[in-house]
């Protein structure tokens, strides 16, 4: 597979959808009526406009996207799989704030989506829909039947057996998205009167996924908190770790070591049926108060020696011998080779370990050059066309084995 050199751009949504501090005034919650007596711009449809009263025997499923969200268009090929499905029971409807414009580009020149065929139904421009339903962040579902709001949520619930419920019993109880929703983050499992405490439960319905390590002090009572909510335990680990040394790689696949029997508790397996509902099942909220004040480093490693202890495992650094990709420095170099002109800048080699670690294509990749200026390299299709580039700086890459760092995951009990 062609590996092509991006820059990742992170988009904030709620600088996307800023328009709004809070739901405003119009906002349906789950069990509302709801009523629509207009129609809307929409795209891949059999009109120009579309009236949702069209549909009032069928569910139908808004789901609330935009052309920067990469799981909302990963997800769009098993929604239209879905409407083919049941097309009898369901409408699929797209509903983006962008402009028509925008979204005839986007279906025109989107690969993936030409790749799988994917042409949903798509209602552009939207204001109504963004008030009724306000929300943050995208991905944001929401499914109407028999006239009323049944469920606001992810759309890992879209899905026939979910869907076929809702049919058969015209209601259905889901986990509700709500991104405005006000909430002390860390409010689970309060405890007055002590000094000290630790808790660990597992996935907690009323709180937002909020991963890493969040502290904040009580003044009053002088008592610290730190905490995460609904992260996967690995994740958590992981995060853990980062705060007492920062790795130098990755922590792919590659580098994590698994002695457990079941390892899909610990980590969700992309394609693997929803992060979410995987979430539901092996999330884990975790708090611990205490009057004493520590610095991250090591707040982190008493953090991982809690869950240690709570979780029945033994997470922890190890070295392990593996097949690798050693970039190093050649005897001599080649003066005839030219260097890339066309490509991307890196300010180190490291940029380029990284980007080939993260595509998941490659072995792990070691640099043992000493190599530190920075480097030009052009789109590549293998080890072999990566090397000719890579020799006009003299430099190879070469396969050989090394001990790496590995962290290990290890059941006790």
């Amino acid at each position: 597979m062609k590996l092509n050199l991006i820059f990742i751009i992170v988009l904030f949504a709620n600088n996307l959808f800023g328009q709004h501090n809070g739901k405003g005034n119009e906002y349906l919650n789950v069990g509302d009526r709801f009523e629509v007596n207009s129609s809307f711009p929409v795209l891949n449809y059999n009109s120009a406009k579309v009236d949702l009263n069209k549909f009032k025997d069928k569910i139908i499923v808004l789901d609330f996207f935009d052309t920067y969200c990469v799981s909302c268009i990963e997800g769009m090929p098993k929604l239209q799989e879905m409407q083919q499905q049941m097309q009898d029971k369901i409408q699929v409807l797209m509903v983006t704030w962008q402009s028509k414009e925008v979204i005839e580009k986007f279906y025109r020149n989107n690969g993936f989506l030409k790749e799988k065929k994917v042409k949903l139904p798509t209602i552009v421009s939207d204001v109504k829909f963004k008030k009724l339903f306000p929300h943050q962040g995208v991905p944001h579902t929401v499914l109407i039947y028999k006239g009323k709001v049944q469920a606001i949520t992810y759309p890992d619930y879209i899905k026939p057996k979910f869907i076929s419920e809702l049919w058969k019993n015209g209601k259905i109880n889901l986990p509700v998205k709500d991104d405005y929703k006000a909430q002390n983050s860390n409010s689970f499992g309060e405890v007055d009167g002590v000094k000290g405490t630790v808790l660990l439960t597992g996935y907690q319905e009323g709180l937002q996924e909020k991963g890493g390590l969040n502290i904040t002090l009580d003044t009053a009572s002088g008592m610290y908190t730190s905490y995460f909510n609904n992260v996967g335990i690995l994740r958590a680990y992981i995060a853990m770790y980062s705060y007492m040394a920062k790795p130098q790689f990755l922590i792919n696949d590659q580098r994590i070591k698994w002695k457990v029997a079941d390892k899909s508790k610990y980590e969700y397996k992309e394609n693997s049926g929803g992060q979410h509902i995987w979430l539901n099942e092996h999330g884990i909220c975790y708090k611990r108060t205490s009057n004493r004040k520590m610095e991250l480093p090591e707040l982190a490693k008493v953090v991982v020696q809690d869950l240690n202890s709570l979780l029945g495992l033994k997470v922890y650094w190890g070295k392990e011998a593996k097949d690798c990709l050693v970039i190093r420095k050649l005897d001599k170099i080649d003066v005839t080779l030219k260097k890339p002109t066309n490509g991307q800048v890196m300010e180190s080699l490291s940029v380029l370990t990284f980007l080939m670690d993260y595509s998941g294509e490659y072995p792990i990749v070691i640099d043992e050059s000493g190599y530190s200026s920075s480097i030009e390299i052009s789109t590549y299709t293998g080890v072999d066309e990566l090397n000719k580039q890579l020799n006009a700086y003299g430099l190879e890459i070469v396969k050989a084995k090394r001990e790496v760092d590995v962290l290990v995951v290890e059941e006790t009990i």
